[in-house]
């Protein structure tokens, strides 16, 4: 029996009201909430409390998920628990935690985060489960922040947590969390954080309990099925009308592992036959060296549609259902998107951002164009610094907003850590660590120019008050975003130490163990999204408004779009405007891929 088919089943013979399923359901996302507002009231990482780096999920008794918001983890979080612990042996007042890849069998993505979950029992049995998770600062590994870009295998990257019960029957297993904390860099930190985490999970107890309590197991494990059921049925016909019957084929490349190797392809088929989706990723390339790989499973494949459906269709419901779109995953042994264990994992999202685009590219096929251009991945860097006076270590790291793909309906969004998370203040920035921040602005032009434009990147230049050791991450540099149904790819970003002097140098994108100085500047510039139809089709007046906002140069409004913008004036030159556009050449391609093309082409690639 399929899981759609119990789900199906177990509703038979007793529906739940619709007044009362709706009560459930705004009860269940009020409680998401809250949980997310104690993690971050009483959590101590910045990648926590600041950024938001967390996720929130409460599950059924068969870990199906009811309630939570869309992120990049969620499905499958209960299977390693409930592999290693039957549910039927589990007791009130237990309290899980597990962080391996490897061992959850990819629902947890790389050692940095970290899971924990309480199961909830009624009528004397497990009637559902909740769970949270974030990233910690630092776990252990090979170098402070526990992000290693030389990594080759993940015992460089943390400690590893298999699934382990740290509270039975309401007694804390100070042992085993005494291991944990001792192997942290920040043990002080990291206590803070998991006890955030675990009071949190215990809130999300508390709050499903209530919901027994008033309702009844039965109709409240009953308003489960139907949730999920309904969120289904809308969410399998969505992606059905999307994505005609055939196969769809689309391809990307992440830049390089960070230790030296060509780039590393990911390629997506994506078939429908009749009503049954298929996604195979066996035409993706060797698992890499350095900590690129992604552990790709059905429930992160259904977990990217799902984002993409309800962002089309934000009345569904954020639950399993979303993750029941895709009815079959194909991979294979060896690749980086199912690498061999103990291969490294720690910059998994450089991969797992090529998965979406392979998913973007796949829906402008079926949809004739009609999907959103490409994002790129965030970026990263962190840098060691050591106090002289007491020695005390003090770990920077920071993730900076990149620009969004086009949609077919709007522009990118500009300066966007993913999409749930949030970028430092710089208020933040310079309280906690021995930095300044001296700019912080939109990297003009950096968008992909289109009819609808993509994001932009930004500049933000950071000045070190202490010397330290630098590690950069950045993706999308040698394979830009590409721009989509005529749109134009968007700009690669770069590292650059000590700009405008003497000293100036550029940085490779994935590196470790850069020594810099007190006083030395680094320039962070982020990549742009790819723009969405003919850039020489949107209105004069947005570029100008653009032009005005300083998101586009005077220059680039000329080359990228056609439109003359007196600089005296500031107007658009109206007649020199219609000649340049009544000369233009129309785009042909549907996927532009940027300085990236004459590669593929050399190695035989078709260009779509």
């Amino acid at each position: 029996m399929t899981e759609k088919d119990s789900a199906r089943r177990s509703i038979q013979g007793k529906m739940v009201d619709p007044v009362t399923l709706e009560i459930v359901n705004g009860a269940l996302e009020a409680a998401i909430l809250e949980i997310e507002a104690l993690i971050d009231r009483t959590s101590m990482s910045a990648g926590i409390k600041e950024k938001k780096d967390r996720f929130v999920g409460l599950f059924d008794a068969k870990g199906w998920m009811i309630a939570g918001h869309l992120a990049f983890t969620g499905p499958g979080l209960i299977s390693p628990l409930v592999d290693e612990y039957p549910v039927e042996e589990m007791k009130p007042g237990d309290l899980y935690w597990f962080n391996d890849p490897y061992l959850s069998k990819g629902a947890i993505q790389h050692l940095g985060d970290m899971c924990f979950i309480t199961p909830v029992f009624g009528d004397s049995r497990v009637i559902a489960f909740s769970a949270t998770f974030g990233h910690f600062r630092d776990i252990g590994g090979a170098r402070p922040g526990s992000i290693s870009p030389s990594a080759t295998e993940i015992f460089q990257e943390g400690t590893r947590i298999p699934p382990i019960r740290v509270v039975r029957d309401g007694h804390f297993n100070d042992e085993a969390y005494r291991i944990v904390l001792a192997n942290s860099r920040f043990p002080r930190e990291l206590e803070g954080d998991t006890r955030a985490m675990m009071a949190a999970s215990r809130l999300g107890e508390t709050r499903l309990l209530e919901l027994a309590n008033r309702y009844g197991v039965l109709t409240l494990t009953t308003a489960f099925d139907q949730l999920i059921t309904s969120t289904e049925r809308a969410a399998r016909a969505k992606l059905r009308s999307l994505v005609p019957e055939g196969r769809y084929s689309f391809y990307d490349y992440v830049d390089s592992d960070g230790l030296g190797s060509e780039p590393i392809r990911v390629a997506m088929d994506l078939i429908r036959e009749g009503d049954e989706i298929t996604v195979d990723l066996t035409g993706s390339g060797t698992q890499a060296r350095g900590p690129v790989n992604f552990i790709a499973t059905k429930g992160f494949i259904n977990l990217m549609f799902g984002r993409y459906i309800a962002a089309h269709d934000p009345s569904l419901t954020t639950n399993e259902g979303l993750f029941r779109v895709i009815d079959r995953l194909v991979t294979k042994p060896g690749t980086i998107m199912q690498p061999n264990f103990p291969a490294a994992t720690g910059l998994r999202s450089h991969s797992r951002l090529r998965l979406s685009s392979c998913m973007l590219g796949n829906l402008g096929q079926s949809t004739n164009g009609n999907a959103s251009a490409n994002s790129p991945i965030y970026e990263i860097y962190t840098v060691a610094m050591g106090d002289p006076k007491t020695g005390a270590l003090d770990v920077c790291t920071e993730g900076v907003g990149a620009g969004l793909g086009a949609r077919p309906w709007s522009d990118g969004v500009d300066v966007i850590y993913f999409i749930a998370q949030q970028n430092f203040p710089i208020e933040f920035m310079e309280r906690e660590h021995k930095v300044r921040i001296e700019q912080y602005k939109i990297q003009p032009d950096s968008g992909g120019p289109g009819y609808f434009r993509g994001g932009c990147g930004m500049v933000r230049d950071v000045r070190l008050l202490e010397r330290g050791i630098l590690s950069t991450r950045m993706d999308n540099v040698r394979f830009p975003c590409w721009g989509a149904n005529g749109g134009k790819a968007g700009r690669p970003g770069t590292f650059i130490l000590n700009p405008d002097t003497q000293k100036e140098r550029k940085l490779p994108t994935i590196a470790a163990d850069i020594q810099l100085e007190a006083g030395d500047l680094l320039r962070v510039i982020t990549v742009g999204g790819g723009g969405w139809g003919d850039p020489f089709t949107r209105p004069p007046e947005s570029v100008l408004r653009d032009v005005r906002r300083q998101f586009v140069t005077v220059e680039g409004a000329l080359e990228d779009y056609g439109v003359a913008v007196n600089p005296v004036t500031g107007q658009v030159d109206e007649d020199r405007t219609a000649s340049i556009r009544s000369r233009a050449v129309k785009p042909v391609c549907r996927f532009d891929r940027g300085v990236a093309t004459d590669w593929l082409r050399q190695r035989g690639e078709v260009v779509k």
